[in-house]
């Protein structure tokens, strides 16, 4: 086995970087370029303040971990106790101190060996284990000095975009003052659309859009879709009295759901009806489509006023025929009776045809209304497709959505996807953890040993030191004591 020379041990630590790590985002994308027109930032590793913040570890040598004398000094200290023995007058103890003093010489001679035996194995755990701390060193820091690249590179990045959008949105503040819109506007759309309402405006055909629901509309819009059904409810209730004198659940039941159906399903139409005709652009459709409005209310009307004038007409006799009948009230078939034989309901017909009469008008309203919505889009819309087709507002546009761009570019400059987990960093670390383990471990066994050892035989020396001095100079006994 080759003992390594411990002066030469781990002279350096540290390893530098062979590669130089370039910035993620050291340039903006070309959206930046479009405004700013400045150099591109400096190579971030040439700036050395955001260097890695790693200590720089100390080499290690053996004897930190050999907290024991050298041999050489053990051995001085036996051979003056050797000396001392031969200072002692009585042959018995000399004899045996001397014998003692030669056990203990061979103990120093294989502490000795056992001491350059731990040196090596010491040193070589060091070598060993040292390699693999160096490189998870090393590794660590370049990790760390990459961290503080990209995050540099990154923190330029987002400065930068952050001028630019500053410079873009003073560049779109003075294009809308200049178009005259308002400074407000976020998006190319949001300018057109402004731009074609001036100009529609300036043309003498302003923009009328639906305006906003006042109370006395949204009660116009509930009282329209609540008078199909509950003309429709009418309509049922007069199927019900025509056609189910038993009053029958399940026929009470069909005739309000075909009362209701054909009511909505009609008015539905006819406001389908006046929407066509609001946008027809023929002269004879449009006129057809207002011939089949006509028919369409003339057969409505027609069908509930007979509806409700026959039901109600033969309710009414009914009833009148069981009055009659429990004498509770006079017989109107009879002819000397005064009261005519067929009453007269016009008023209550003249109220169902009215009924009828506003839910069609309703109708026809909500369609004429939904039509002039629609048709003041598609005249907007046609005047904005105007606007974009001439360019004239290209710059304009231009410079009011740049800003939101440049935003949408900065907020995704982020460091690359290794930084931002920390598990790149978490094996380094673990890996580091691993060999300085196993250096210690190491140590530990070997350092103990020998430890112990020095301990033991600096032990005898002492006892046998302090053997000799008493032997050389024993206590003299006083008194009466000293004469036996």
């Amino acid at each position: 086995m080759t003992t390594l020379d411990p002066n030469q041990m781990e002279a350096n630590q540290t390893e530098t970087a062979s590669e130089t790590l370039s910035p993620p985002y050291g340039q903006l994308n070309m959206v930046f370029d479009a405004v700013q027109n400045e150099q591109p930032p400096a190579d971030p590793a040439s700036d050395q303040s955001h260097l890695a913040a790693l200590p720089t570890p100390e080499a290690l040598s053996a004897q930190q971990f050999m907290p024991v004398l050298p041999p050489a000094e053990l051995e001085t200290y036996l051979s003056d106790v050797q000396r001392d023995i031969q200072l002692i007058d009585d042959e018995a103890q000399r004899s045996d101190l001397l014998r003692r003093a030669r056990v203990l010489d061979l103990g120093v001679r294989q502490y000795e060996v056992n001491y350059n035996v731990t040196y090596a194995a010491l040193t070589r755990a060091l070598a060993e284990t040292g390699v693999g701390v160096r490189q998870s060193w090393s590794r660590q820091e370049q990790h760390l000095k990459f961290m503080n690249d990209s995050s540099s590179a990154s923190e330029r990045a987002y400065t930068q975009a952050t001028e630019a959008i500053e410079q873009a949105t003073q560049q779109r503040f003075d294009a809308l003052i200049e178009q005259g819109v308002s400074p407000y506007t976020r998006d190319a759309d949001d300018l057109y659309g402004q731009a074609a309402l001036a100009s529609l405006a300036k043309d003498g055909q302003p923009y009328r859009p639906e305006p906003d629901k006042s109370l006395s509309a949204k009660a116009f819009s509930f009282f329209a879709v609540f008078s199909k059904f509950f003309v429709g409810l009418i309509s049922g209730i007069s199927i019900n009295l025509l056609f189910n004198p038993d009053n029958l659940l399940y026929m009470t039941i069909i005739a309000l759901s075909a009362g209701v159906m054909f009511s909505v399903l009609l008015l539905w139409l006819l406001e389908e009806l006046a929407y066509r005709t609001q946008l027809s652009k023929n002269r004879r459709s449009a006129a057809s489509l207002v011939t089949a409005i006509l028919l369409i209310s003339s057969l409505y009307l027609v069908v509930e006023g007979y509806l409700n004038w026959d039901g109600i007409l033969r309710v009414t006799q009914q009833l009148a025929a069981n009055a009659a009948q429990s004498s509770t009230l006079q017989d109107l078939s009879s002819p000397s009776s005064d009261v005519p034989t067929t009453p007269q309901h016009w008023s209550l017909l003249a109220f169902t045809v009215s009924l009828v009469s506003m839910a069609i008008g309703a109708a026809l309203i909500q369609g004429r209304n939904r039509a002039h919505h629609q048709q003041e889009d598609e005249r907007l819309s046609r005047r904005v497709a105007d606007l974009k087709t001439s360019g004239d507002l290209r710059s304009a546009a231009h410079a009011t959505t740049l800003p939101a761009l440049l935003e949408d570019a900065r907020s995704r400059i982020q460091p690359p996807r290794d930084i931002s987990s920390p598990k790149h960093a978490k094996l380094n670390e673990r890996v580091l953890n691993w060999w300085e383990k196993e250096r210690d471990t190491q140590i530990s066994e070997l350092s103990s040993a020998i430890v112990s050892e020095a301990q033991g035989l600096q032990k005898a020396l002492e006892t046998l030191a302090q053997d000799v001095q008493r032997s050389r100079f024993p206590k003299t006994r006083r008194g009466l004591a000293g004469l036996f």
